[in-house]
């Protein structure tokens, strides 16, 4: 597997200023067990880059200001809500004795029958809970969803190619793919009536009428 480094420099600014020095520089912060916590900047381009590759489950191997390099694992961000860039992260000081909690993305391959054939729609869940040393972390596992033919089948956590070395926290037969029949569109509400109803409704207010006008007279 690729090793993803990212060079970073110490942070001494905190608070409100942080953001209006930032310039092309996120600040982020690195704590773990045993782990002296530190404030960090991270160049915005080469964040990217390496988070682009590690996602949350990967490696990153992280260095402050030129010192010895050690394993990190992003563990939160937050992204502006509108342009999504990143603007704080995380990162969790790993032990490579350590088992680690974190969440595996799961990506959807093959194709499914139910969908092709019956239009149907996929449901699946987009990572796993899991527990792992950190050497043994993947960057993501693959869900066939080739066996959905029917709207009965579904890919469970149990079929999927998982490693010994890596704890699911979710019960095995927790399903990660279902495809749904397609919604039924209603009708349009203002779709005019057969000329059955038409006339059956016709005759209906005839009577109401009569029946009134009758008993007026009375």
């Amino acid at each position: 597997m690729e090793k993803i480094e990212l060079q970073t420099e110490l942070r001494e600014e905190t608070g409100r200023s942080v953001r209006k020095i930032a310039q092309k520089r996120i600040p982020a912060v690195v704590y773990g067990h045993g782990f002296e916590t530190k404030n960090i900047w991270v160049d915005q381009t080469n964040f990217n880059r390496a988070f682009e590759k590690a996602g949350t489950s990967t490696i990153i191997t992280l260095s402050i200001g030129g010192d010895d390099s050690f394993g990190t694992l992003v563990h939160d961000f937050q992204a502006h809500p509108i342009t999504n860039d990143i603007m704080h992260v995380d990162f969790f000081h790993v032990r490579m004795d350590e088992k680690v909690e974190t969440h595996i993305p799961l990506v959807v391959t093959g194709e499914s029958a139910a969908i092709k054939n019956l239009g149907g729609v996929l449901n699946a869940l987009e990572s796993l809970s899991i527990r792992a040393l950190p050497g043994d972390l993947v960057h993501e596992i693959s869900v066939d969803i080739s066996k959905i033919e029917t709207f009965d089948d579904r890919v469970e956590i149990s079929d999927l190619d998982i490693a010994d070395t890596i704890e699911v926290l979710t019960d095995l037969d927790t399903p990660v793919a279902t495809v749904s029949a397609p919604r039924i569109q209603k009708e349009d509400e203002a779709q005019e009536e057969s000329p059955e109803d038409a006339e059956a409704g016709d005759a209906e207010g005839s009577e109401s009428e009569g029946t009134a006008e009758n008993e007026s007279k009375d």
